[in-house]
């Protein structure tokens, strides 16, 4: 859901929230601590690495720990840096870190530094927490594409923009939308099973449907289109970005995709990445 600005500064069991914009008193674990820990993880578990394959994964970690440096400090307002000391934070941080430094950027470590610091956000519970940890792991399994399609039926399926003035209100999250989108089009049969494989979607082809119709009457009911003008139409007019990602979705029948827990957090939190941050626990509750 897209549209609720509301911050709430608020910390569970006494602990320290971190607001962004202001010089933060903060007496637990420091950002440097967690590059750290990255660093540490890395010489524990890749001791015998040759010279070359051992600077690889140096760098792959190093490009890891900074990515998630500024997650975290994009997300301060939301996150509590103490929540990094929890021995299942730390293990998915091992994970992350593993994965990073054997793949590099096809462990899609944008990702995974984005999952990480929503596992340490302060509006959590505790299944949130364990497919949270869960997506970690799967994160590396997936390429870019795949994850786009995880992406492309999140997105299309599931978030809702809210008080928008008219219809064009939604082409500015239809240009964003192509660029996330747009890897996970066309996929082979292939991708689609591994993505089952994974543990991120099911597919059922006996299931259908004409996305505009499905929109029009439930998600933007509230945008009404112009008298005589039926929905599609109007977004073919005023949105057109937004309507060639949803002709693309009608063109794949991709109301046979559904998303398992798992596939909805890597969804929402690629789309995070571009769309700005959501609430995981609209769907993950």
């Amino acid at each position: 859901m897209i549209g609720d600005k509301k911050q709430d500064q608020q910390a569970d069991g006494g602990s320290t929230a971190i607001q962004a914009g202001r010089d933060v008193n903060y007496h637990g674990l420091s950002v440097a601590e967690v590059k750290e820990i990255c660093v540490l993880v890395l010489r524990d578990n890749f001791p015998q690495l040759r010279e070359d394959a051992r600077i690889t994964a140096e760098q792959h970690v190093k490009t890891f720990a900074d990515l998630l440096e500024n997650r975290i400090a994009k997300d301060a307002a939301s996150i509590v840096l103490e929540k990094f000391r929890e021995p299942d934070v730390q293990a998915s941080i091992n994970d992350a870190v593993q994965a990073s430094a054997r793949k590099g950027h096809a462990a899609n470590p944008e990702i995974l530094s984005t999952l990480i610091s929503e596992r340490v956000a302060r509006n959590t519970n505790d299944y949130k927490d364990i497919v949270l940890s869960e997506a970690v792991q799967v994160v590396p399994r997936l390429t870019r594409s795949q994850i786009g399609l995880l992406s492309f039926v999140h997105f299309v399926k599931s978030v809702a923009v809210q008080n928008l003035p008219n219809i064009g209100g939604l082409e500015p999250f239809g240009r964003q939308a192509l660029i996330f989108c747009r890897p996970g089009y066309e996929l082979s049969q292939s991708q689609w099973q591994h993505i089952q494989y994974a543990g991120a979607a099911s597919i059922n082809k006996l299931v259908g449907g004409d996305i505009y119709e499905a929109l029009g009457k439930e998600t933007y009911k509230y945008l009404a289109p112009p008298e005589g003008t039926s929905f599609k139409d109007a977004i073919a007019q005023q949105a057109p970005s937004y309507g060639s990602v949803l002709d693309q979705f009608n063109s794949e029948n991709l109301f046979r995709v559904e998303l398992t827990s798992v596939g909805q957090a890597i969804a929402i939190a690629n789309i995070s990445n571009y769309l700005g941050k959501l609430d995981y626990t609209i769907w993950l509750k």
